[in-house]
């Protein structure tokens, strides 16, 4: 199961850790198909040679082309690549984003699986990496560089949380224009793809380089303790994922009835037992699990997507789990608590909490979000705004030679970072059980990203965890109101992306 998992999360994540770089179709070896014999001509008992049985001739397999590293390998004499990153470059911490910038090998697999990139990259191009610390925020840095004029990046890998402000101050160059970078390659996400790309532009990217967005992802834990007392099994609910079944109504059934004043004070609170504790501003995410972003792209358009009577329902149907005492809600520091004290069935929050919970004396799982119902295809889910994405500044001297490097640092990616991340980090050494794998993968496949929900376009996450945390669903009246001014922004933002360079 671990190694079925691998193969199919890191190509559907588009992180192709088994990706050679060279086609296999047509080489001369036998997978180009066998025509041959089962065996030689052999002579019977009376000296009568027998007719050898063949196999039926076979079409001949053939390598999906965007996993085919296809880059020609060229030396660039030593040349430097100039990357301006953010200031989250602390391994010791679980918050911080060691993408870039990691200086030895420490026996850590992510730090050393990022060093080895680097040194990859640089040996086979003959180049050299050198990476800013650009701070907290990029924005500012890459205006700087325009107004300037100077050309110091090739790459930058500014917050998720900063691409409309670097998008409409012009800071981004299109991707899709340059030659030498193909983003239809496994290494780069897909998913992040289909989002971002507005009026045939795309701005920014994220793939096997990056990892926060994974280590970001909203999800589900659950206590297998706290499960078993209530005669639920962790293969129930794996089963119920794999079956396309895990539905709000599945986990209202569950958590329905384990709520309960544990510590008898007449008052239901942190100290008692829920069937479910959340970050109140995840919540806002089952929009998300249910496929309802903030915004989205529509015929090449981005636009407002929540102002409609499904989200109206949608937030009718989260207040109501609410009212119904099946979530304990309030930030990070209350909710986790009741979590990790062995008082609730459910946990939501990001993936990077499989870090902190290695710890837990308790057994636990991790799940995908749950589905609004089971004619929803897939699974869905979003990252945190700490994610970081990638993009070529528009003052970059060279953009095809930014392509190139980006185009070989993401595949040198797929065989070091991606590898060390999902089979690694995750599955070996903070996963529970061998299932863990798979839910993973439901939910690293299911990423979107919602430039509405990233970017804080018209304070609507506000306006959704308001509602969630009030029990009061003003969605009609709420978002009615703001449709004007956001219509206004997100023509503003359409046209950077229709005017970019």
């Amino acid at each position: 199961m671990k190694k079925r998992w691998i193969c199919s999360v890191l190509a559907a994540l588009l992180l192709a850790s088994c990706a050679s770089g060279t086609s296999t179709a047509g080489d001369g070896s036998d997978n180009a198909g066998n025509t041959g014999t089962t065996g030689q001509s052999s002579v019977g008992e009376a000296g009568g040679e027998e007719e050898a049985e063949t196999e039926p001739e076979t079409e001949p397999e053939t390598e999906d082309p965007a996993t085919i590293f296809d880059l020609e390998v060229k030396d660039q004499g030593g040349r430097e690549v100039g990357i301006l990153g953010t200031n989250w470059y602390n391994i010791a911490s679980n918050w911080t984003s060691p993408e870039l910038k990691v200086t030895e090998l420490t026996g850590e697999a992510m730090n050393d699986a990022v060093y080895n990139r680097n040194k990859n990259v640089e040996s086979k191009y003959n180049v050299k990496l050198v990476a800013t610390d650009g701070g907290a925020y990029l924005d500012s840095a890459i205006q700087a560089e325009i107004v300037a004029g100077t050309n110091a990046y090739d790459i930058a890998f500014p917050r998720i949380s900063e691409m409309n402000n670097i998008a409409q101050d012009g800071g981004a160059y299109d991707m899709n224009k340059i030659e030498s970078l193909d983003l239809s390659k496994v290494w780069w996400s897909q998913f992040a793809r289909e989002s971002l790309t507005v009026h045939d532009s795309i701005l920014f990217i994220s793939g096997d380089m990056n990892f926060m967005d994974k280590w970001t992802a909203v999800c589900m834990f659950f206590n297998k303790d706290v499960a078993g007392s209530y005669n639920i099994t962790a293969a129930e609910l794996y089963d119920l994922v794999d079956e396309g079944k895990w539905t709000i109504d599945k986990f209202s059934e569950y958590t329905n009835a384990v709520t309960s004043d544990s510590d008898g004070n007449g008052t239901l609170d942190q100290n008692d037992t829920w069937g479910c504790t959340a970050n109140v501003q995840y919540l806002g995410n089952f929009l998300h699990g249910w496929d309802d972003p903030y915004t989205k792209v529509v015929d090449g358009e981005l636009v407002f997507n929540l102002n409609n009577e499904f989200t109206y329902g949608a937030i009718d149907r989260i207040i109501s789990i609410m009212n119904n005492n099946v979530i304990f809600a309030g930030s990070w520091d209350v909710a986790e608590p009741v979590f990790t004290a062995g008082r609730a069935l459910f946990f939501i929050e990001v993936t990077q909490k499989l870090a902190n919970f290695r710890t837990l004396e308790y057994d636990f799982g991790v799940l995908p979000l749950v589905k609004y119902n089971e004619a929803q295809a897939d699974y869905r889910t979003t990252c945190a705004t700490l994610a970081q994405m990638i993009c070529v500044p528009k003052t970059a001297a060279d953009k095809e030679f930014a392509g190139y490097m980006l185009q070989a640092m993401g595949y040198e990616s797929s065989l070091t970072i991606a590898p060390a991340y999902i089979e690694n980090a995750l599955e070996s050494k903070f996963a529970r059980d061998e299932r863990t794998a798979d839910q993973l993968g439901y939910i690293f496949r299911g990423m979107t990203y919602d430039i509405g929900y990233q970017n804080a376009m018209g304070g609507l996450s506000g306006m959704v965890d308001t509602m969630i945390s009030t029990r009061e669903n003003t969605a009609s009246s709420k978002f009615a109101s703001a449709t004007k001014a956001l219509n206004k922004a997100l023509e503003k933002l359409n046209a950077a992306y229709v005017n970019a360079e």
